[in-house]
Order: C-alpha cells, then structure tokens, then sequence
C-alpha cells in the first residue's frame, strides 16, 4: 500500500479517482465540498468536506475543521502535522453546497505530502495535467513555492497600490485644506 500511495502522491501517472463521490456518498456522511484558500496570496490549499460538526469546531477552535469521510470522524488540519490553518472567515456559495474557508497557514505547508528536500508542501496542487497529442494526460511536479510566491508578490503589489492610492488621496485632502485654510 505504501508503494500505492507514493506512485499516486509523486508519480507521473494520472490516475484520477473517478469514483470519489460515490464512495463519499457511500459513506452516509451529510457533507458538503470545503475548498481551502489562503487569505493572504489566494493560493487553493486542499479541498476536502465539511458537515456541521466540522463547521461548528472551526468556529469554536480558530483552525480549520474538515470531516475525514474516509475516517468517518473530525480532521483538526494540523493536529498531527502541526501545519495548523487559522481560520480567518468562512464563506459559502450561492446555492449553500459547498464552503470556502480562508485560512493564514501558521506553518510552511498545507499538504501531508513532503517535497524532495523533505519539506511540507505548502498546497495539495503540486501537478499539473501535460497532454500531448496522441499519448495519455500525464503528471508533472510543479513549482508550490514559486505558485505562492507569485500569489504574496500580487497580494503585496496590491497592498502598495492601496497604499500609495491612500496616500495620493491623503497628499490632496491635506493639499485641498491647506488651500481652504488661507485667507
């Protein structure tokens, strides 16, 4: 099995669990989809399910809550990783059925997989899809560090343009009351 598991976590096969719904709606579990997103650079996380319990902890712990429908029980992401998610806000779409939690990872890594320098992957989407024409989708690790560093370097450019168009408003009201000021 864990041979199974490191060809499907860091192959270069695609094989997608087509079946996954069924099992999950195999397991009796009243779930709903839960993406998880960084707050700060926009960065999808991992996507997993939440039920009321799930919800309701993440509430009362500050940290993202998911429920394992392969355990059938309450996942505390971090619990044994120690990469915590503190929850910044929970939001959900416009049909109610499914969420999407905004998190601040206290740690490196989201993921339970580690990269080939034994680190924690900062997200679950490490690979991407290469079709070339006439073979079979296969898989290629992916760059998670540059993803999110190009997600911090948008979220600081915007911060500095908010910034600077706060202080050309600031420089004109300043400006403008100088102005009344005068006799």
């Amino acid at each position: 099995m864990g041979g199974e598991h490191h060809e499907l976590e860091e192959g270069g096969a695609l094989k997608l669990d087509w079946e996954k719904l069924g099992k999950v709606a195999g397991t009796n579990s009243s779930v709903v989809p839960a993406a998880v997103q960084d707050a700060r650079t926009g960065t999808l996380l991992i996507l997993g399910y939440a039920n009321e319990t799930a919800l309701n902890a993440s509430f009362e712990r500050g940290v993202c809550c998911l429920w394992s429908t392969s355990r059938n029980k309450l996942w505390i992401k971090g619990e044994t990783s120690g990469d915590f998610l503190d929850l910044v806000e929970v939001r959900v779409n416009c049909e109610q059925n499914s969420l999407l939690y905004l998190v601040t990872p206290r740690e490196t890594g989201a993921c339970h997989t580690k990269d080939s320098n034994g680190a924690t992957r900062p997200g679950c989407y490490y690979r991407r899809l290469v079709a070339s024409p006439g073979r079979s989708i296969s898989l290629e690790h992916c760059c998670s560090a540059s993803l999110s560093s190009l997600g911090r370097a948008a979220w600081e450019l915007r911060r500095a343009v908010a910034a600077a168009a706060l202080l050309a408003v600031g420089g004109a009201l300043g400006a403008a009351m100088a102005t009344r000021r005068r006799p």
